[in-house]
């Protein structure tokens, strides 16, 4: 586990802290407190796709991804080091399906531990090797795909993924990213895993189908609910079926808080086989001029899931920067434990206006009038968007596994 003083999230910390009022010491705040924080200065961009970019690479479609860290390590340190230098501020192991269940698939099972640790190391060697700050995330998904397997005795699946967590700890991982989970109770036995091992920060993301419900029937509103109650520093929506119907799950989930930030990391549109290749349609200037909306939604962490590339990282990038200079916030509700003029974040210079809720950014429709924030039905109505990109669904399955 990095040391306080010496972790990626001090370190950004205090560079985010150099530009404005500093709250307090480095070493006075939690890593948690610190992640806060800096998602109360600047939204937070993830990077995309791992597996895809793998694919479209020459490696096979039925290789294990997940041991590519320590067969073909270059490959991996290399897309690592794209999405650095086209803007990311956080950086996914390529450790999404490194659990024993999904290894036992190849005859890895009991390579999970040395896997974890090592794709922490490579996404941590890249970084340096990159010269520039970059947070990294521990990947996590569910332990096997919904259609394929029951839900393991929760005995078995903490123990499974006690084991990643641990491995990526050792690895040196600033955060964790629970991700593409369809079914609510894994989850939760994830988090409480991640807790017991440490006091880093959670961002935990689930999968909607486009009747936005999860496999398992579990609504935006009560994933929201549930991971709330369960102390994560995030709660998100990512892969499915694209930035439309992410968007519109990520608004059911409610407005953020101080403490809970919200997480929209979308698929680029479900896949085509093409001539034997999966095409995602929705290219990066959709994935920039998304980022607006997303942002507006009370989204504080961004980024692309399946079908992404370094160019789409790029791309909105360019989005959030611009949205920067403009003074764009988000919607903030007040925790339900804060009073009235408490603090939002340990330490801010102005208490009463960190603790006030924020009122969203007005929608700029294709005219340039101004509409108040609403339902996706409304956003779409604007013309602001052009929904052709977005592939049709009409016999597609849901995905119910990350192309990572």
């Amino acid at each position: 586990m990095p040391v306080a003083d010496t972790s990626s999230l001090a370190s950004l910390f205090a560079a985010v802290s150099s530009a404005g009022a500093r709250p307090a010491a480095p070493g006075s705040l939690t890593e948690r407190e610190r992640f806060r924080f800096l998602l109360r200065r600047r939204p937070l961009l993830l990077d995309g796709a791992m597996g895809t970019l793998l694919y479209s690479r020459g490696i096979p479609q039925r290789t294990c991804l997940d041991e590519l860290v320590l067969t073909k390590p270059e490959i991996v340190s290399t897309i690592h080091r794209e999405y650095i230098e086209a803007g990311a501020d956080a950086i996914e192991t390529n450790t999404f399906g490194a659990n024993r269940f999904r290894l036992a698939e190849y005859g890895l099972e009991k390579l999970a531990g040395r896997l974890n640790r090592r794709g922490a190391q490579l996404a941590r060697e890249a970084r340096e090797t990159s010269g520039r700050e970059a947070l990294i995330a521990g990947s996590i998904g569910p332990l096997g795909h919904t259609s394929r397997m029951a839900m393991p005795h929760p005995g078995i699946a903490r123990a499974a993924f006690r084991e990643q967590i641990e491995g990526l700890l050792e690895g040196g991982v600033d955060l964790f990213v629970f991700e593409t989970f369809d079914r609510l109770e894994p989850l939760l036995l994830a988090i409480e895993e991640a807790h017991r091992a440490c006091s880093l920060p959670v961002i935990a993301q689930m999968t909607f189908g486009e009747d936005l419900c999860a496999n398992d029937g579990t609504s935006p509103e009560a994933a929201a609910a549930a991971l709330t109650a369960a102390g994560v520093d995030a709660v998100g929506v990512n892969c499915g079926a694209g930035p439309l119907v992410c968007l519109e799950a990520l608004v059911k989930t409610g407005l953020p808080t101080a403490t809970v930030a919200r997480c929209i990391v979308p698929n680029a549109g479900l896949p085509q086989r093409v001539e034997g290749n999966f095409v995602y349609s929705a290219g990066p200037e959709y994935f920039g001029e998304m980022v607006s909306q997303m942002l507006a939604a009370g989204a504080r962490i961004v980024g692309g899931c399946c079908g992404t590339t370094p160019d789409h990282t790029a791309a909105m990038r360019a989005a959030i920067d611009a949205a920067a200079d403009h003074g764009a916030a988000t919607a903030v509700a007040p925790s339900p434990d804060e009073s009235e003029s408490g603090p939002a974040t340990p330490g801010d210079s102005n208490p009463e206006a960190a603790a006030a809720p924020r009122t969203p950014l007005p929608e700029i429709s294709a005219s340039g009038g101004a509409t108040p924030p609403s339902g996706l039905a409304r956003k779409l109505a604007d013309g602001s968007f052009v929904i052709s990109v977005e592939p049709p669904a009409n016999g597609a399955p849901r995905l119910a596994s990350k192309w990572r």
